[in-house]
């Protein structure tokens, strides 16, 4: 699934969001979209960066995700790039059975991408 062909301008040097959107077709895509409020197996991704964490409409959080929310505001690219490293180590319990990107520059290219996703209409 494309993302409309748009990037915004990431403000997140950390990454690249051209090489973070091929990331998210190999990895990603299988489980969230990126248009849209459509829930899959995990929740919709657009507009995520600065939206409160655990906050995908009719989205049905683990404890364990809504306990991480509690205690981190909302998603920044930063945030992202560490989860998306280990998301179990940051998340014990969580769904996500993606096990996490090893290579840190991977994942900032991306949070970078999430990052440049307009929010979802």
């Amino acid at each position: 699934m494309a993302a409309c062909g748009f990037l915004a301008e990431s403000a997140f040097a950390g990454g690249d969001p051209a090489k973070g959107e091929a990331l998210f077709k190999r990895s990603c895509q299988a489980c969230h979209t990126v248009q849209g409020t459509q829930n899959r197996v995990g929740p919709y991704l657009a507009g995520l960066s600065g939206r409160p964490i655990a906050s995908a409409e009719k989205y049905r959080y683990t404890p364990a995700m809504l306990d991480f929310a509690a205690t981190h505001d909302v998603w920044t690219a930063e945030l992202l790039a560490e989860y998306l490293q280990n998301p179990r180590a940051m998340v014990p319990k969580t769904r996500m059975a993606f096990a996490g990107i090893r290579d840190a520059a991977d994942a900032q290219d991306l949070a970078a991408y999430l990052e440049s996703l307009p929010p979802a209409k």
